[in-house]
């Protein structure tokens, strides 16, 4: 008697969208960002390049989706209460536990910058993702901390994601002067600076 396949997990969209951003990074892998065509990735996929328009609403939420598959994880979620010492602490920390993946990034981050850098549509795509999460990040800092601060919170939400992205980077560029201890007195340091 012949078994039956396995259960295959997620929807068939959720399973779409995963074959796509897999061919997305075998096509960035072998020949770089600038050759991950959608027709270079609908090929790959073994689909066609209406599935990629049903799945995602342009090249950039393809690039940005991948791009978040292969990126380090880093929570920004700062709803739990708690001092901003405390919330930055557990930032600090999360992004500390990451760090130690970001020298794997290193390449195809370069590659992905630089592609996005000479882009305007998609640099314009990727600007108005982080506004978005400016503006989410701000408004649970404002929340809760709002008379204590001594800048605007949004601006403070930056200040986090700018932080915590040039430790990322140098953690590629030199990854044993990137300590946990490292990591936890910059944050500790902005938090002192953000409150009266």
């Amino acid at each position: 008697m012949p078994s039956s396949p396995p259960p295959q997990r997620g929807t068939k969209r959720s399973r779409t969208k995963a074959a796509l951003i897999e061919a997305f990074w075998r096509v960035v892998d072998e020949d770089g960002f600038p050759s991950a065509t959608l027709e270079a990735v609908a090929q790959r996929a073994g689909m066609s390049r209406g599935a990629i328009y049903s799945n995602f609403a342009s090249r950039a939420d393809l690039l940005m989706a991948a791009a978040g598959v292969r990126g380090l994880k880093i929570d920004r979620d700062f709803s739990e209460p708690g001092t901003l010492d405390e919330q930055l602490r557990r930032f600090a920390r999360g992004l500390a536990e990451a760090l130690p993946s970001a020298p794997g990034t290193q390449r195809w981050h370069a590659e992905l910058i630089l592609h996005i850098a000479t882009q305007p549509a998609l640099k314009a795509h990727v600007a108005a993702g982080f506004a978005g999460l400016f503006q989410a990040m701000g408004a649970q800092l404002e929340g809760q901390h709002r008379d204590e601060l001594t800048l605007p919170a949004g601006n403070l939400a930056l200040a986090i994601q700018s932080l915590a992205m040039g430790l990322a980077y140098q953690a590629i560029l030199s990854p044993d002067a990137v300590t946990e201890a490292a990591v936890l007195d910059a944050f500790a340091t902005l938090a002192k600076g953000a409150v009266r």
